[in-house]
């Protein structure tokens, strides 16, 4: 991130007049600096292989991960499972979610 690109988002946070406005803005540096994040690891990942490497204060680990997913509503529909049976192992919860619109 560069210098005027922090001077930027910190003076845009510091000028919002409410709750709101602070949260959208944070939520924008926040997906900006995801994408980076993002970007820099695949380019470490691809330059540098698996291993731990260094940089002059930090370091990273590079690790290849596999993982299994089950389709589950093709296992329900292949199970033949009713709605009966599927909520016997069903549980539900309540959160509350704010998101940023435009």
């Amino acid at each position: 991130m560069s210098v005027t690109a922090l001077i930027q988002a910190t003076a845009t946070v510091e000028s919002a007049t409410n709750k709101i406005d602070t949260l959208a803005v944070l939520s924008n540096e926040i997906a900006r600096l995801e994408a980076i994040t993002k970007q820099l690891k695949a380019d470490i990942a691809n330059e540098m292989g698996e291993g731990k490497h260094r940089g002059e204060q930090y370091g990273v680990t590079v690790t290849l991960c596999h993982t299994t997913k089950v389709d589950y509503k093709a296992l329900i529909a292949e199970l033949g499972c009713t709605d009966e049976q599927l909520a016997q192992f069903t549980t539900t919860g309540a959160s509350i979610r704010v998101s940023s619109t435009k």
